[in-house]
């Protein structure tokens, strides 16, 4: 079974740097429920292809903090983590831009918190990383 990274990015979010250069990255950018319905989807085709997804990374909108989006997030979240939950050393990681609003901090801050909670007595780990903003 080959290992796999998957990068899944709300529309208007920014390259999680943190993730790097791997060879065997899978990665696109939707909104709402065309990015649950992707995320959906290129899970269920990667594990149809016996692909191991270790490190899952939920790129989110420095912005974006209304009640549909939140929704979303939280759903595209829990399947993320549900895919690397069951793997050895499974990472999810919530990331967003260092120049990321208040409230979408509180928010992840808050996602973070309760899917942690989820994982709890499983060697998974869920994490939250806002990026730094590049120096010219």
């Amino acid at each position: 079974m080959a290992t796999v990274s998957l990068v899944v990015m709300e529309s208007g979010s920014e390259w999680p740097g943190h993730v790097g250069d791997y060879a065997n990255l899978v990665a696109f950018s939707q909104s709402g429920e065309k990015l649950l319905l992707r995320t959906q989807e290129k899970l269920h085709a990667l594990q149809r292809d016996r692909q191991d997804i270790r490190v899952a990374v939920l790129a989110c909108n420095g912005e974006t903090t209304d009640d549909e989006t939140e929704g979303y997030r939280t759903r595209v979240a829990r399947a993320l983590l549900s895919a690397v939950s069951g793997k050895t050393l499974g990472r999810l990681v919530l990331s967003a831009s260092g120049r990321a609003s208040e409230a979408l901090r509180a928010e992840l801050l808050a996602l973070a918190d309760t899917l942690s909670a989820q994982v709890q007595g499983t060697t998974a780990t869920v994490s939250l990383r806002f990026t730094e903003e590049s120096q010219p």
